[in-house]
């Protein structure tokens, strides 16, 4: 078992930029070139460079960078019985049966991430928030489906909540304590909020869960230890979540919505002073976003610009917290 926990100062959303290497193996596994043993070779020897990688700056959490996935969350959500990609173009889902799950691929992935690094860090679990699956089967394209498999909504919202509960039973049995729900649909309906909290009961209490989303999605929550919140998000009011987060006693965790350079650096302490004044600073995360390569940069300058942000967000937290380091 890990022997830190969170919070911390600086924390991940979780996706790192897909290593050349890996984009090659995959795309010569897609052309039935190599197998996909020899695919799973080289995703594992990635993963552990991204670890040590992260260890080497200093970070006390880490993910598997989604280095395992080329669909997601779609490909999550077809390791799920009853639901399966609609063809090969991997851009959208259908239902086959009632939703289930037995042993998730999930379960072995995270298992490899925990058995490479080590006890001075904890391995984070990121996974597609319920109501994210819920707005995958509500589209249109499965209306049909949906209405023959699920003529109640309500059977449907039950059959996400359990399928939800025994995926994080078993990797909390598996040694998870680091749980990320994400979802970035832009709409909450009230089902969403719904299969959210229902997915969310009676969870272990030492099992520490962390909700990212751009939306109000955040102020309907039970049972989240943390609240990310893609900080320059227009989509919901900053000084209401802050309090409301205050009166939780949570954490909040502040995601970048770029990687800075360092003549932006003024502006970020500011906005952070701003959040403190809310936020007591222990109960404060500085969270590094997704990575992506932007239309005006190579791969090359978006590497460079993923492991530079980490280290000046590590440079920003000291400043901040010096008695804390």
């Amino acid at each position: 078992m890990e022997k830190v926990v969170p919070p911390f100062k600086v924390d991940v959303a979780g996706t790192f930029l897909l290593p050349p290497a890996l984009r090659e193996a995959r795309e010569q596994y897609r052309n039935e070139q190599i197998s996909l043993l020899t695919l799973r070779a080289v995703e594992d020897a990635e993963i552990r460079n991204l670890v040590d990688g992260l260890k080497a700056e200093g970070l006390k959490v880490v993910t598997d960078g989604r280095f395992r996935s080329d669909a997601w969350p779609l490909d999550f959500m077809c390791g799920l019985d009853g639901i399966r990609f609609r063809d090969d173009r991997k851009t959208s889902v259908e239902l086959t049966g009632r939703i289930d799950v037995h042993r998730h691929p999930v379960l072995d992935d995270f298992v490899f991430l925990t058995g490479v690094t080590g006890g001075d860090v904890i391995a984070k679990q990121v996974l597609p928030a319920p109501s994210r699956l819920l707005a995958e089967l509500m589209k249109d394209a499965n209306r049909t489906q949906l209405d023959l498999i699920y003529p109640e909504l309500e059977t449907l919202l039950v059959d996400i909540a359990q399928v939800y509960q025994k995926l994080i039973m078993e990797l909390y049995k598996s040694g998870c304590r680091y749980l990320q729900l994400d979802d970035a649909t832009r709409t909450v309906t009230d089902n969403a909020i719904r299969v959210n909290n229902m997915a969310l009961e009676n969870l272990p209490a030492d099992l520490y869960i962390a909700f990212h989303s751009p939306t109000e999605m955040l102020f309907s929550l039970q049972g989240i230890n943390a609240f990310f919140l893609d900080y320059d998000s227009e989509c919901c009011g900053k000084n209401r979540l802050l309090w409301f987060i205050r009166e939780k006693q949570s954490v909040f965790g502040f995601v970048l919505s770029h990687y800075p350079v360092e003549e932006e650096l003024e502006e970020l302490r500011a906005k952070i002073d701003q959040i403190v004044r809310y936020i007591p600073s222990h109960r404060f995360s500085f969270c590094i976003p997704n990575a992506e390569v932007l239309p005006s940069e190579s791969y090359e300058e978006a590497e460079e610009k993923q492991w530079h942000t980490l280290k000046m967000a590590e440079m920003v937290a000291g400043e901040l917290w010096p008695e804390e380091e």
